[in-house]
């Protein structure tokens, strides 16, 4: 009995002598936890209040602690004695535990309440890009494919290059038309000129029988000049009869392998036969006319020793002043016509050098290759998509996320927010708020909901809202345009 009844009075000094020491450290995790879980919220008189119960807790905790140790050796002489701990200990303790969690609780309910009161998030996000899809502007053949998907470009960089000989050649049949039209508006231009000189001669023989003579020989002279720009016409008509011998002859090589090689029918080989006959023919023609031109010319200048040997007889005749200058006004029109026609060959150069420049296909950004289709000698359509260019820097990306109405009150442009990619658990990266959509996602479908007719349910919208990346957010570019991510906005400053 002496030893029972002496229990508690050591177990009491020893409680006293060792709480100081054994509940500091108890005390010190309490606050180190506290501060945790406050983050950088400001903390309010209830706060302290809390903080202090929580170390009130903490020191009954350990009193608990040492007086259990203690109640455990008294127990154990109890047993040995025969005699059992009571029961309202044991739910001293629950309840000193029940406590000590009550308290931890109630600071990180005030913690989690104090961020929601600042702080808006969503996961109904998605990381949006500029996509740049490239087709071809003419139908051709892909000869070469410099890149694969995946790759980084710059922006101008040859992506594609397409066969261009069948352009190559139209670029020399245009060129050939050109300069026949160049020829042809020289010819016209000394026409007019020579023409104009012949009307003056017969005017002035309309006012002096006299110089009739002298103007027959000017006509004459107008004529043999005439006959050398004819001849200077069909010579430049015969280059161009040349170059279509050429390409058609090669045109009928081709066919003709392919022919022999099984991979064309005879009619197409025919045809192509046929095609260079006739321009066969047409040049023998054309030089024919040349031939003739220079017989006309050879006829002129007879025609002009002619007019001088008959000068003395035809002095007295007057000229004709209204047929010259009729002629006058024919050849200006020639004049025109050619210089028409010299300007519809330019464009015409303009259109195959423009052709030939959308056999070169280059990125019109820079960025990373995706969806690439094309293919080493695929035969490829105007207009067939061929690749898309997907530019990742934080400037030609973006977030479209979707908020609930009920949290865009402290919503304002200009706010910090941060970006959780689900392909990149653990990383956060920057964004601004850039901009609020005027509508809600259900006005822009394509059947808004009618609320006029029928039940009425209430629904929550969404609003979209548009955030950019910061300009250093990503610069190993990991971000990829699709990504979901989840969205936390901090609406604390609600002065932006």
């Amino acid at each position: 009995m002496k030893t029972t009844k002496s229990s508690p009075l050591t177990v009491d000094s020893r409680s006293e002598e060792i709480l100081p020491s054994a509940s500091q450290p108890l005390l010190e995790n309490g606050e180190e936890l506290i501060a945790t879980l406050g983050d950088d919220q400001a903390i309010s008189q209830d706060k302290v209040l809390l903080d202090q119960s929580a170390e009130l807790e903490n020191n009954n905790l350990e009193n608990s602690s040492l007086e259990n140790s203690n109640l455990e050796n008294s127990n154990l002489e109890n047993i040995k004695n025969g005699k059992r701990e009571p029961a309202s200990q044991k739910r001293s303790l629950f309840l000193i535990v029940g406590a000590i969690a009550l308290g931890l609780s109630a600071v990180g309910g005030w913690n989690w309440w104090q961020f929601q009161k600042t702080h808006v998030s969503t996961e109904n996000a998605q990381i949006q890009g500029h996509l740049s899809p490239i087709s071809c502007e003419i139908s051709a053949t892909v000869q070469q494919v410099l890149v694969k998907d995946g790759d980084y470009v710059q922006g101008g960089q040859t992506l594609v290059v397409l066969a261009n000989q069948d352009l190559a050649l139209n670029l020399q049949q245009a060129k050939a038309k050109l300069r026949a039209a160049q020829a042809q508006l020289a010819s016209a231009k000394h026409t007019v000129q020579l023409t104009s000189q012949t009307h003056i001669t017969q005017v002035q023989q309309s006012q002096a029988q006299l110089g009739a003579s002298q103007s027959g020989i000017s006509v004459a002279l107008a004529n043999v000049e005439q006959a050398k720009a004819a001849i200077a016409v069909n010579q430049a008509r015969v280059a161009q009869a040349q170059t279509d011998v050429e390409k058609t002859q090669a045109d009928y090589r081709r066919y003709d392998s392919l022919y022999q090689s099984g991979a064309i029918s005879a009619q197409q080989a025919d045809l192509a036969k046929s095609a260079y006959s006739n321009n066969l023919a047409n040049l023998a023609a054309t030089n024919r006319v040349v031939e003739q031109s220079q017989a006309e010319l050879m006829n002129a200048q007879a025609q002009l020793q002619k007019a001088i040997a008959e000068s003395e007889v035809t002095k007295g005749q007057a000229a004709q002043t209204d047929v010259a200058e009729q002629n006058v006004v024919v050849q200006q029109d020639q004049e025109k016509l050619a210089q028409a026609q010299v300007e519809e060959a330019k464009v015409e150069i303009a259109m195959v050098e423009k052709q030939l420049e959308y056999t070169v296909i280059k990125a019109p950004v820079s960025g990373f290759v995706g969806k690439l289709t094309a293919q080493v000698g695929q035969k490829v359509q105007s207009g067939q998509s061929l690749l898309a260019v997907v530019p990742l820097q934080t400037d030609q990306i973006y977030i479209e996320a979707n908020f609930k109405e009920t949290s865009l009150q402290n919503l304002r442009l200009g706010q910090d927010a941060e970006v959780e990619v689900d392909a990149y658990p653990g990383e956060v990266f920057r964004a601004t708020v850039e901009g609020i959509s005027p509508a809600t996602g259900a006005s822009f479908a394509l059947l808004p909901p009618d609320n006029a007719t029928g039940n009425y349910n209430k629904v929550v919208q969404w609003l979209p809202v548009r955030l950019a990346f910061r300009p250093d957010a990503d610069p190993n570019h990991k971000l990829r345009a699709g990504l979901s991510i989840k969205v936390t906005v901090d609406t604390a400053n609600v002065s932006k």
